[in-house]
């Protein structure tokens, strides 16, 4: 029925769970230039070119790979928790 909403949706959903799976400090992501970098991540997200690989990843929930194709891996690395 609302084909983009549904998209913007799983994009944001996929980047919570790629968010957690690499234990982000999401709290300390989003104080980062107040809220603008996390802003910048899930535009990243919403315009990802490798959804499909994502979710492949994501659905493999047992990987030890790093999602070398995440445009925001760098930034999700730098703020995972208890790294400063």
């Amino acid at each position: 029925m609302w084909p983009m909403s549904d998209r913007v949706e799983r994009q944001a959903s996929r980047m919570h769970e790629m968010m957690k799976h690499l234990d982000v400090d999401g709290a300390r992501l989003a104080r980062l230039d107040h809220a603008k970098t996390y802003q910048a991540a899930r535009t990243a997200c919403l315009l990802c070119p490798a959804s499909a690989e994502c979710l492949r990843w994501l659905d493999a929930k047992s990987t030890t790979e790093r999602p070398a194709f995440c445009p925001s891996l760098d930034l999700f690395e730098a703020c995972r928790r208890g790294e400063r």
